[in-house]
């Protein structure tokens, strides 16, 4: 039998074969071989030999070639096909062709769970990815995988006594990696097994929470979801929400306009969906595709329009998807689709929606004005709360870190209140607030709760700066009953976000990765002993409506010779009354003969001018 060689294998899916399963612009070429299993068939690369770059660059005087060679065996087994990939060729293969889940299915089945050695994984929403090795076998607690947040994307480890027979250790991810020591013709019996294992569910017994959330990988499917999502925006029942996919400080007077089409919209200080479709218009809403979602973008700003983060739009999308012959959710979060276990949405529902109580802050309605534009302003509702009532003391922007670490906030507002289970009958009450449900990162907020009470626990040098912070923001409260907690480590976390949305739907308002950031960092306060909650404060300030960003300009429909007509700048404005304003909306380019309009216009490089069906006008006197 010889000795072990590496093999990896992909599992095609139900309908392909060696005919489909190649891109059309592959470069690999059928070959025959004297050993090939019955009714395989072998695609080789065979590619023309090199001097390796480094040769040129050091000037190096031998005689050196490399050749890049590799093979993908097509293996039928039962009634599907493997491909068995050697040499990095297995990028030939279509997107489309093999099941996604297959080398982590495997791994998953045959691992024995306290014998792993590696893990791969991912915290979606923030996209943090951590690999994690450990020197000895353990199991999947200590490579340090949170089931509840967590996907993992790889996983390595020895096999259970049972599967020894096939391999000793298995690496699963799309492909299955393993050493096989066996012939050419004990492949396709190889193989059956491996299909065997693929379609057990002994994993779910093993590692209960390590499929509450997965990836999608698999193009037709994803292409599946996203023509729901745009049934979904075509039918503006409010299942799609727009979210901006990175922290968001409010303090920055955060506006955001939107770009496609050589065109861009009027400054938003809203950040919504509304606005979104208000930029499109119905006309381009009704053929929206999803390249087009991709190649339109958000940008943010500040009241002036000026920025430079710039996101995709469909990168901006959150949505749930249900089909109904699956027992899943799928949920798109800053561009891409992940598969959700219902009955670990019910668990995050049933954990958070009792975590919720209404709020004791006053309702939000403290915008900023920048440049004579409201904006919101989270500084100003932290900094407006202690005098509406002088129980509360703000703590917004201030630091309690020790030197040298990064600047942490205490919390946004501070106050005491009465409480039984309190050691002195009462708690200080630290408040952490946000503006919007949109942000992808509420994580950021969570996390901020955590980290400040961790610091006041267990760092003498953070306490004292509380301690400092309150005496000089006192607002008339008893000191020795504000201080009597950070020394009593008697607190109780408050997350409060703003938002429009009705407070009777509780967690039902965050999206789904937020939900989990917070039940993980609540779970972590429930772990020290402080309690914890969520609250919805109103947000009752006025709507926010988009302002120009371009120059605005008095305009006048022209008749032309053959009866049409067109908008020109009217005399005496600078520009050229002899050229066409491109663009202009449909009322403008419809109304008579003579009508003149107030309109915001864009000027080229070249001087000419153009504007865009949903930006402002109105008629001029």
């Amino acid at each position: 039998m010889g000795k072990s060689h590496p093999f990896s294998i992909y599992l095609l899916k139900s309908g392909y074969d060696a005919t489909n399963s190649l891109k059309q612009d592959h470069s690999l070429g059928s070959a025959a071989a004297a050993e090939l299993p019955a009714n395989a068939t072998l695609y080789i690369l065979d590619s023309d030999p090199k001097p390796p770059w480094w040769k040129d660059f050091f000037g190096v005087q031998a005689d050196l070639w490399q050749e890049h060679k590799g093979a993908l065996v097509f293996l039928p087994v039962a009634d599907r096909y493997f491909a068995l990939s050697f040499g990095q060729v297995f990028h030939h293969l279509n997107d489309e062709a093999y099941e996604y889940d297959f080398g982590l299915l495997v791994t998953l089945n045959s691992v024995d769970p306290n014998e792993l050695k590696s893990a791969d994984m991912v915290e979606p929403g923030i996209a943090r990815r951590k690999r994690t090795q450990v020197p000895v076998s353990t199991e999947l607690t200590y490579l340090d995988f949170d089931g509840n947040s967590e996907i993992i994307k790889c996983l390595t480890g020895k096999v259970k006594k049972e599967y020894e027979e096939l391999f000793k250790n298995a690496t699963g991810s799309v492909a299955l990696k393993v050493n096989l020591k066996l012939g050419p013709n004990e492949l396709a019996q190889t193989c059956e097994k491996l299909l065997t294992l693929y379609g057990k569910e002994d994993y779910k017994a093993a590692f209960p929470n390590i499929q509450n959330i997965a990836p999608v990988k698999d193009p037709s499917k994803i292409a599946h979801l996203d023509e729901l999502l745009l049934q979904a925006l075509r039918q503006r029942e409010g299942h799609v929400t727009l979210m901006v996919p990175d922290i968001v400080d409010y303090r920055d007077n955060t506006c955001c306009v939107f770009e496609g089409d050589r065109v861009t919209s009027e400054i938003f200080p809203d950040i919504s969906l509304e606005q979104f479709y208000e930029f499109l218009g119905d006309d381009l809403v009704d053929v929206l595709t999803i390249d087009g979602l991709k190649n339109y973008r958000m940008r943010l700003t500040d009241a002036d329009g000026y920025g430079s983060q710039s996101y995709s739009a469909y990168r901006t999308l959150i949505f749930d998807a249900e089909l109904t012959e699956e027992q899943v959710i799928y949920h798109l979060c800053e561009g891409g689709w992940y598969r959700v276990e219902k009955s670990y949405v019910a668990r995050l529902k049933t954990y958070l929606d009792k975590k919720c109580e209404d709020s004791n802050l006053c309702p939000y309605d403290h915008d900023g004005i920048k440049d004579g534009k409201a904006v919101y302003s989270e500084s100003n509702y932290n900094a407006a709360i202690p005098a509406w009532v002088n129980r509360f003391i703000c703590l917004d922007q201030t630091d309690i870190s020790p030197a040298g670490n990064t600047a942490i906030e205490p919390c946004d507002i501070y106050t005491v209140e009465k409480d039984p289970s309190g050691s002195n009958g009462h708690r200080g009450v630290l408040y952490h607030l946000k503006i919007s449900t949109r942000s992808s990162h509420l994580s950021h907020l969570f996390s901020q709760g955590v980290n400040s009470i961790e610091l006041i626990e267990l760092e003498p040098t953070s306490r004292n700066k509380m301690k400092n912070l309150l005496i000089a923001r006192l607002n008339g409260n008893d000191q020795e009953r504000y201080l009597a907690p950070i020394e009593a480590f008697d607190f109780k976390v408050i997350f409060g976000i703003i938002t429009h949305k009705d407070k009777a739907l509780k967690s039902g308002n965050l999206p789904l990765f937020s939900k989990i950031s917070l039940m993980r960092n609540m779970q972590r306060l429930d772990l020290m002993k402080v309690p914890s909650a969520l609250a919805f404060i109103e947000d009752i300030s006025p709507k926010k409506k988009g302002h120009p960003k371009h120059e605005q300009i008095t305009v006048e429909v022209c008749a032309l010779k053959d009866g049409k007509t067109e908008v020109r700048p009217f005399a005496g404005q600078g520009f050229n009354t002899g050229k066409p304003i491109k663009g202009c909306p449909k009322q403008i380019r419809e109304s008579a003969v003579g009508t003149r309009f107030m309109l915001s216009v864009k000027k080229s490089g070249d001087g000419d001018l153009s504007s865009f069906h949903s930006w402002p006008f109105q008629r001029a006197a």
